[in-house]
């Protein structure tokens, strides 16, 4: 799964990995984040409403109105290729969450250890997520978006069993493309960039807190 990304860096630096021009929208809240949580509004890249290149905060977590759970932040790949109900209606509502990396945690309950994940790169990645958003509505759970998950391969299995989908920026491109249909869509989903592309290391046990938010969050440790 992925509990926590790491997205210090600016609109700008995340629209430039797509070479994307959006129109310039105001945000309020445009301070680095070394450790964001689920259930906060992250920076996302869409092609959502009009089909213009966009860069939106959106409410990370999706909860429809008869959903008796709590807002859903990730999307499992089997129950997407699987069919599920849950997310057939967002598979032409496809969204990019672009992070710097992402946080696991190893160990027992109450003496958990944090990893962070990154591109061996530092490029950002580029995270496809599905979302209920559309113009003019409230930013809440019930229009919010989850990012897809798989099973984890290589030596990411031994921190977690589960790892986001990270897509190369072309297939990125593809998958934001509004254009693209949902079967050609999916196959992006089955060849992610590999475990290779990616290093990972023990960080502060400070950054279980949501709260912290030093830079210092995801640097190694040891």
């Amino acid at each position: 799964m992925c509990g926590r990304i790491r997205q210090a860096r600016s609109r700008e630096e995340y629209g430039e990995t797509l070479r994307w021009n959006p129109r310039h929208i105001l945000d309020p809240e445009g301070v680095p984040r070394y450790n964001v949580p689920p259930g906060t509004r992250p920076l996302t890249l869409h092609r959502l409403g009009d089909g213009s290149e966009q860069i939106e905060r959106m409410f990370w977590g999706y909860k429809p109105p008869w959903y008796k759970r709590g807002p859903a932040s990730c999307a499992r790949l089997d129950s997407i290729l699987g069919g599920s109900p849950f997310w057939n209606s967002l598979l032409t509502r496809r969204i990019l969450l672009p992070a710097d990396g992402w946080y696991e945690w190893t160990g027992e309950k109450g003496a958990k250890q944090p990893w962070f994940i990154r591109p061996t790169d530092d490029a950002p990645v580029l995270i496809p997520g599905l979302a209920a958003w559309s113009p003019y509505n409230v930013q809440d759970a019930a229009h919010g978006f989850a990012i897809i998950t798989d099973d984890a391969a290589g030596g990411m299995v031994d921190i977690h069993d589960r790892r986001p989908v990270a897509l190369t920026r072309d297939d990125a491109l593809i998958w934001v493309d509004p254009n693209t249909p949902i079967e050609d869509a999916l196959v992006l989903l089955s060849t992610p960039r590999p475990e290779s592309a990616f290093v990972w290391y023990q960080v502060t046990r400070a950054m279980g807190s949501s709260r912290y938010q030093l830079a210092d969050a995801s640097e190694p440790i040891g």
